[in-house]
């Protein structure tokens, strides 16, 4: 009964860490790691010839893996997993204006739930993930 509980409470903590974003390519999932602005002197200091002026808010994000073009046929689930370059975590730097929403994702667990991984670990210690289009009306509309 433990086991489980645990595996709910690292289920449930998964919501809003990680957003769905709109990109030229259609939609993509990235998990926000900070939202920040870069100070407009320092874009004249740096930059004194630019036309137009960048994007006020910036996020730095690391991608997941495209979504499949079906959902898993058994729970009607998208699978994604962390999006790796070069062994490292594909990272961009983009305008908080692409994030649509935030959506919820289900952490893919094996038969026991690893000790480390709570609400705080998972995203980061879990690979793989189902998206889970049930969570609110608007993420449902999305992806039907």
């Amino acid at each position: 009964m433990a086991h489980r509980l645990r595996e709910l409470e690292v289920s449930l903590n998964c919501i809003k860490a990680v957003i769905y974003l709109i990109v030229c390519s259609g939609y993509r999932i990235a998990q926000v790691r900070v939202v920040f602005q870069i100070p407009s002197r320092w874009v004249r200091d740096m930059a004194p010839s630019l036309d137009t002026s960048p994007p006020t808010h910036l996020a730095y994000v690391e991608w997941f893996t495209p979504l499949a073009t079906t959902p898993d046929p058994k729970h009607m689930m998208y699978r994604v997993s962390r999006q790796m370059q070069d062994g490292s975590r594909h990272a961009s730097i983009i305008p908080v204006d692409w994030i649509r929403c935030s959506i919820h994702l289900l952490p893919r667990l094996g038969p026991v739930v690893p000790q480390d991984w709570n609400g705080f670990t998972v995203l980061d210690k879990c690979q793989t993930f189902y998206v889970n289009p049930f969570s609110d009306v608007d993420n449902y509309l999305n992806f039907v």
